[in-house]
């Protein structure tokens, strides 16, 4: 009788387990989306993007920390990337804020930091970090395009 019993109850929790699948997979399906108006905003935001010019940050040159008698330095000249169209008149009028981020950040560095590609990209990224949390809530810099980038 009890062996009865368990093969019941086993039997109970097999089929609710199996309709517990089946409703997930079956009847809880996922909300349909509308493609098509999908692919248009994805489509204008990519020819929004088109539209935006980087900013041209002019030459700056910078003494580096530099562990031998000889005098090492940094120049750069450097094009800045917004998020938005908006945003360009912010890095045009924030212009000193780049360049105290560069002075900044590359005083600190050394010249064999710089010299490598993982160097380029970590001081990058440290400017992009330094000048957007000093700009305000939102990020303004998307990418920074170094067009001269010179350790001497």
């Amino acid at each position: 009788m009890a062996q009865k019993i368990l093969i019941i109850i086993n039997l109970v929790i097999v089929l609710a387990g199996a309709g517990l699948v089946y409703y997930s997979h079956n009847l809880l399906g996922p909300e349909p989306t509308d493609q098509a108006a999908e692919i248009e905003g994805l489509k204008s935001q990519a020819l929004e993007s088109l539209d935006i010019r980087p900013v041209a940050i002019p030459k700056i040159a910078v003494n580096l920390h530099s562990r031998g008698s000889r005098l090492r330095y940094l120049n750069i000249e450097m094009n800045v990337l917004p998020f938005s169209k908006d945003q360009l008149d912010i890095i045009k009028a924030n212009e000193h804020v780049f360049k105290d981020a560069v002075i900044e950040i590359a005083s600190q560095s050394g010249p064999e930091d710089l010299d490598t590609v993982t160097g380029k990209i970590l001081f990058e990224s440290r400017i992009k970090e330094q000048v957007n949390s000093k700009l305000g809530n939102s990020p303004v810099v998307k990418q920074i395009y170094f067009s001269v980038f010179v350790v001497q």
